[in-house]
């Protein structure tokens, strides 16, 4: 066979909709690479690979199982030819000649074992699996190379994070246990070690919310006039950071990724003066690894993300309170949190004579409450005014008794101290 046809064959063998075995198989035969005795061999092999497989996966006794374990044991071997020479005729034929048709099929199984044993998810919580057997019985029956070499290439990928989540996170003093107990993205772990690269603290983690804002609030400062420009806002800095470093090399490529999608993506949020700490936090948070999401009290991160917020809730956080400085706001009254009966009367008059502008209220929250709070704040003061509007627009109640009830119940309403009898 002249060499050119030999490349055309062994390129159109890529793109063949037949099994590959059977291209190899055409190909050995043509090339006198197979010899008669090797296709005998072959023929008689095959019948006790077909059983062994419908048994495997459903009935030996059954046409149609029959009819499938010949559709597996073909795809099975042609996966393993395929893979193993790439795509190579010559090299897939001598394999046929080399072994036994069942010891290829079994190197195709042993391939489609070893996709499953890679991870699903980049996760580093503990993969909970489904048996192997589910995922052979599926694979068993593609035959497009395409897929398998997708897939493939997708868990090797998820492979590679997991294995630089865990690196980066004991770079940051973090324990592989605490990673898997938090289930954590993979790649969150290494963009907060890249980040606490760029800023100088390589070795510790977030702890909490409020270091991330610390941490955001610091990067949104104007650099001094003889201050160098931060590694966050210099790219070529920032790669070099990256390349100069302990970093090993097989983590260069997906680190150097992350950076750039972080370079277009997350610091020019920050870079943007528009945009309020309290947002940032909010939009960047999930992509970071914070230790200590929950916080138990909120007052330090307020304050901090939102200087108007904290300045009027003084650190309250009971809904009584919240409620209180809401309808003041709605009523266009000094916001406090806490007001005289007087003042509640005074309120219950206005709105009565004005109406309660809810949207008021609304507006504000989203302005200026912390954003994680909102949703939360915005249910509790549209439950509130379905029911308050009953009391407070009641004409009957012209002594308003029942709309200060309302009051006393749901606010935080300081009753007038009695004057004691002389």
């Amino acid at each position: 066979m002249t060499e050119k046809r030999m490349y055309s064959e062994q390129a159109i063998a890529l793109y063949d909709d037949r099994p590959f075995f059977e291209t190899a198989l055409r190909h050995g035969v043509r090339n006198a690479i197979l010899t008669k005795a090797k296709l005998e061999t072959i023929a008689s092999e095959a019948p006790k690979g077909l059983v062994q497989i419908a048994e495997a996966f459903g009935s030996k006794y059954l046409r149609p199982e029959i009819e499938l374990a010949r559709k597996r044991i073909v795809n099975l071997a042609s996966l393993y030819l395929l893979e193993t020479s790439q795509g190579d005729l010559d090299i897939a034929a001598k394999l046929i000649r080399d072994n036994t048709f069942l010891t290829l099929s079994r190197g195709g199984s042993g391939l489609l074992k070893a996709l499953f044993a890679l991870p699903e998810y980049a996760l580093l919580g503990r993969e909970q699996k489904g048996r192997v057997e589910e995922f052979l019985e599926v694979w068993s029956l593609k035959d497009k190379p395409q897929e398998y070499r997708n897939l493939l290439a997708y868990r090797q990928i998820n492979a590679l994070e997991i294995e630089a989540g865990f690196w980066f996170g004991h770079s940051m003093d973090l324990t592989q246990t605490e990673l898997q107990e938090e289930d954590v993205e993979a790649c969150a772990v290494v963009r907060t070690a890249i980040l606490k690269r760029l800023v100088g603290e390589p070795d510790s983690p977030i702890e909490n919310q409020v270091e991330f804002a610390t941490l955001i609030e610091s990067l949104r400062k104007k650099p001094k006039a003889k201050e160098k420009k931060s590694p966050v806002f210099d790219v070529e800095l920032g790669r070099q950071i990256i390349l100069d470093g302990d970093i090993p090399g097989k983590f260069h490529e997906l680190s150097l990724h992350i950076l750039e999608e972080m370079q277009l993506r997350d610091f020019p949020l920050i870079a943007d003066a528009k945009n309020s700490l309290d947002k940032l936090v909010f939009e960047l948070k999930e992509r970071y690894f914070i230790c200590a999401h929950e916080m138990e009290d909120t007052s330090e991160y307020d304050a901090l993300v939102s200087k108007e917020w904290a300045k009027l809730t003084k650190g309250k956080t009971d809904v009584d309170s919240l409620l209180t400085l809401f309808l003041c706001i709605a009523a266009e009254m000094p916001a406090k949190t806490s007001i005289p009966e007087k003042t509640a009367k005074s309120i219950v008059k206005k709105v009565r004579e004005q109406g309660l502008d809810h949207e008021r209220t609304v507006e504000w929250i989203k302005n200026t409450a912390p954003h994680e709070k909102q949703e939360g704040l915005l249910e509790d003061w549209s439950a509130f005014v379905e029911e308050a509007n009953n009391y407070l627009l009641d004409d009957w109640d012209t002594n308003y008794s029942g709309a200060l009830r309302f009051l006393s119940e749901n606010c935080h309403i300081v009753k007038a101290a009695s004057k004691a009898k002389t």
